[in-house]
């Protein structure tokens, strides 16, 4: 794999060479510790952006509707092919689905966004969909209010909690945290207007081009006890915790909840999507076209991570989800790329064999 350097900053509209512009580099080393293997699951020639495992390894994804994308938003991967939900389609009337998520009980969440970006005038409500898969049926629906979902909102992400009932939504648009409270569906938006879920940089550095179509506050994950909920901005270099009892806490302000962040690691890279496996969270190491590793470790907060030793080059990790083997599977996006160059949507299957850690876990 060739490193690709990423610049990124705020250059206020000058040329990237420009004396006046502030840019920084990434501090990024290469693991080559044990690095897990690499198989490409399946290719499209639509761009997808989320996937989901289920216990049992069915994998879905889902096709946002901007952009290049078939007459259905979910499909399952069978044999390297995608063939789409059409009990689901059928039913559902989607708009933009933005992610999806398997959970231990064979249930499917999806995020319908309700527009195809964060420009546009929302024609449905931003909606959160669970999923019987053993019936093909949707059990239930939770509309997010316009107190909730605002105008210029783009909600992308979502980790589902369903010991305590509850999912967590990021507003990629106007940069929010949303609960859900699945129970009730009454949802806040726990975390907004504060420059830990906003966009710090201004753009991205690729060989193929400056990119600066930067979201606010886009991938999370929920540590194994669910204590914890990790995030990061798109347009971002630091990796973010924040405990969910605060978040939960309705009687809590937002200045109040933002007190409980903590800066986990200060030399993060610009990110989608994340998952955690074993006590490290992997997502995109988007401009170096590979994959970071940051591992939670104590003596290991506020360092830089490594980008894993693949061989390959990954064009715009997306969205990640842990198999119960404990495997990795995402899918890249290759959202920098011009449409003169752009190659094929990939869906990736990373597992460490020679690793005695490959054990089974309780999904979300």
């Amino acid at each position: 794999m060739q490193l690709k350097k990423w610049i990124c900053g705020a250059l206020a509209g000058l040329s990237l060479f420009s004396a006046a512009a502030t840019v920084s580099a990434a501090k990024a080393s290469v693991s080559w510790e044990d690095p897990p293997q690499l198989t490409v699951v399946a290719q499209s020639s639509y761009q997808w952006t989320g996937v989901a495992v289920t216990p049992s390894g069915r994998i879905f994804v889902c096709f946002p509707s901007w952009g290049n994308h078939p007459d259905y938003h979910v499909g399952e991967i069978l044999n390297g092919e995608v063939y789409p939900y059409r009990e689901l389609e059928e039913n559902a009337r989607f708009t933009c689905v933005q992610s999806v998520v398997a959970d231990a009980s064979n249930n499917l969440w999806v995020l319908d966004a309700g527009k195809r970006t964060k420009q546009d005038t929302a024609s449905a409500a931003p909606r959160l969909l669970m999923v019987s898969l053993s019936h093909n049926e949707i059990l239930r629906v939770y509309d997010l209010p316009a107190d909730v979902a605002l105008p210029d909102s783009m909600m992308t992400d979502v980790r589902v909690d369903t010991a305590r009932g509850v999912a967590y939504i990021t507003d990629s648009g106007h940069g929010g945290i949303i609960v859900l409270d699945l129970n009730t569906a009454n949802s806040w938006r726990a975390l907004t207007d504060i420059p830990e879920v906003q966009s710090r940089l201004q753009a991205i550095y690729f060989p193929t081009g400056l990119f600066s179509d930067l979201a606010e506050c886009d991938g999370l994950e929920l540590s194994d006890d669910k204590k914890l909920l990790y995030f990061s901005s798109l347009g971002g270099d630091v990796l973010y915790s924040v405990p969910t009892a605060a978040l939960l806490n309705e009687n809590l302000s937002v200045a109040q909840r933002e007190k409980e962040i903590k800066a986990v690691n200060v030399q993060n890279v610009p990110a989608d999507g994340m998952v955690l496996r074993n006590n490290a969270l992997y997502m995109g190491a988007l401009s170096y076209e590979g994959i970071w590793e940051f591992r939670l470790d104590e003596s290991n907060v506020a360092e830089a991570g490594a980008i894993l030793n693949l061989g390959v080059d990954i064009r715009w990790a997306d969205s990640f989800a842990r198999a119960a083997d404990n495997s990795l599977y995402f899918t890249t996006s290759a959202l920098n790329y011009p449409a003169d160059q752009q190659p094929p949507y990939e869906l990736y299957h990373m597992i460490w064999p020679s690793r005695t850690d490959n054990n089974a876990y309780s999904q979300h």
